[in-house]
């Protein structure tokens, strides 16, 4: 009788997708987070059935004799890399997450050990030749090199005055002891009352009194933060000043980024100067100026967990006045789909960033000078508007851009009048972007201006921001024009880009009459409207 493996298969549906996805794009994409989701979506079903265990063969995954997913070809890619690496089963317990998912991935794609913490609930079963080689691994790492055997001193029988007088002429003389071999080098530690951290991650030797130092700088920092008076948090800081050097040595930036926004975290409890002095003083120690240019690097590197992006984010941002210049170098050098994490830092940054930024605005470089701009909306400063302001009449399309993207950021009823001249920009990207700082600025008298704009636009990007705009405005007459601009037809034909852009400024609306169109174009022939609708009713 065959199995229903309808929960199984939704489950490795989604894993799939992943899986494919986090080998385009870094794990804070917004599409790999999507994904993850409907990992977590499809997880309880999955779970209901108990511990499961796949086997894992070079096209596919078996679960009790049947292929599951045969014709899925990301599903057959993963276990095709998971058989390469030796794994022939995998065994899924109750509690997973995706992020345990993400570390089977890290293990098919080899960045991961197959008994690494990170796979939590998922254990997975190795053949015979890839047990060995693991364990061969493991021993050359962590065997302590084995001491040099002690060589017995010869044993001399005492001898009669005679025999020592005159020896027997037919007896050979005995040949002399061999030479005692050196002393041994220095071996490993000694176990001490007194240690407090491990010297090294690398050792071999057992040391049950003592802890890895980032574990003991971690839970410092929890005490500091749980701290309720100053001497517990005096206590916490002096602990966290003498780990200092033994974090930086194990040479995990990941660790030092979780102490440091650890670090930024309790300087909001904390009201004592001479204790916020304090940890200024520590998290400048930790993050001298090569651990911050590695922070920057590894924030936008492909592959790094979430949870250290995280950490990452964070702690550049805490770093700001230090950081800010490598973030704005890095992020001219990277990938559009890795620049996210260096907007979240500088927006977690804030006013750190202010004075460093407005010093790069006056660079001669076009480039230094849009990123600099865009970051100046992300610190959230009222300081900063007149700035960008002026930046919106630059000779360069991408500085103006970025300044109006910057003022969208910012908002505030200020900016709707000084962002309406550039509406009318040469530049498409121009146009959009003064679309969007108008609907931020929440000028609802701006609408008629957006309105006559939609007459006489030609670009359906441009169109689509406009129709977006008026919707998150909400004035009176928006639901007249976006109803307008969601019908079929019309001169010229209006296409299904364009009519989606009013659908969704219909969802902006809180009124029956929008609620009622959206409903009714989900039912319409276009698909893309068709969805555009659906996902507006969820």
């Amino acid at each position: 009788m065959a199995i229903d493996t309808g929960a199984v298969d939704r489950a490795l549906g989604a894993i799939g997708t992943t899986f494919r996805l986090t080998r385009l794009y870094p794990p804070s994409h917004p599409a790999v987070l999507e994904a993850m989701r409907h990992i977590t979506a499809s997880l309880p079903a999955l779970a209901g059935l108990g511990s499961v265990e796949w086997k894992v063969g070079a096209t596919g995954l078996i679960w009790h004799g049947q292929h599951l997913l045969p014709r899925n070809t990301q599903v057959a890619e993963l276990a095709g890399l998971l058989f390469a690496r030796g794994i022939r089963a995998i065994q899924v317990n109750p509690g997973v997450t995706a992020e345990h998912w993400l570390g089977l991935f890290g293990v098919a794609v080899g960045n991961v050990a197959p008994d690494d913490a990170v796979l939590g609930r998922i254990t997975v079963h190795l053949g015979r030749r890839a047990t060995q080689r693991l364990t061969a691994a493991r021993a050359l790492d962590e065997a302590p090199p084995a001491p040099a055997a002690a060589v017995p001193p010869p044993v001399i029988a005492p001898a009669s005055p005679s025999a020592a007088a005159s020896p027997p002429p037919d007896v050979a003389e005995a040949p002399a002891a061999p030479p005692l071999p050196p002393p041994p080098g220095p071996g490993p530690v000694a176990w001490s009352p007194t240690a407090t951290v491990n010297p090294s991650r690398a050792s071999g030797v057992f040391r049950p009194d003592v802890l890895p130092a980032d574990v003991e700088a971690r839970r410092a920092v929890t005490t500091l933060l749980a701290a309720a008076g100053p001497e517990e948090q005096r206590a916490s800081i002096e602990k966290l000043r003498q780990l200092t050097p033994h974090v930086i040595a194990l040479r995990d930036i990941g660790a030092v980024a979780e102490v440091v926004a650890g670090l930024d975290r309790s300087l909001g409890k904390i009201q004592d100067p001479e204790i916020q002095e304090a940890i200024g003083e520590v998290a400048g120690a930790l993050a001298d100026e090569a651990i911050v240019e590695r922070m920057v690097a590894r924030l936008g590197e492909a592959r790094v967990p979430p949870a250290e992006r995280a950490h990452l984010v964070h702690a550049v941002g805490a770093l700001g006045a230090v950081s800010g210049g490598l973030v704005v170098d890095a992020y001219l050098h990277a990938a559009a789909e890795r620049r996210e994490a260096y907007r979240a830092a500088m927006r977690a940054a804030g006013e750190r960033t202010v004075e460093l930024l407005q010093s790069r605005i006056e660079s001669k470089v076009p480039e230094v000078v849009a990123a600099a701009a865009e970051f100046l909306g992300l610190t959230g400063s009222p300081q900063v508007a007149q700035s960008l302001i002026t930046l919106t009449h630059h000779g360069d399309e991408r500085v103006r851009e970025a300044a109006l993207l910057g003022l969208a950021e910012l908002g505030g009823r200020e900016i709707s009048r000084p962002a309406m001249p550039a509406l009318k920009d040469e530049s498409v990207l121009v146009r959009s972007a003064a679309a969007r700082a108008v609907a931020a600025a929440g000028d609802v008298g701006a609408t008629t201006v957006l309105a006559r704009r939609l007459e006489q636009e030609k670009d359906e990007g441009v169109l689509a921001a406009l129709l977006k705009a008026i919707g998150q405005l909400g004035a009176k007459e928006a639901l007249e024009i976006l109803a307008k601009f969601a019908e079929p037809g019309g001169k010229p034909r209006r296409t299904p880009f364009v009519r989606a852009a009013a659908i969704e400024g219909l969802a902006r609306l809180d009124r029956v009459e929008a609620k009622a169109l959206l409903e009714l174009y989900a039912r319409d022939k276009e698909p893309t409207v068709k969805r555009a609708a659906e996902a507006s009713l969820r």
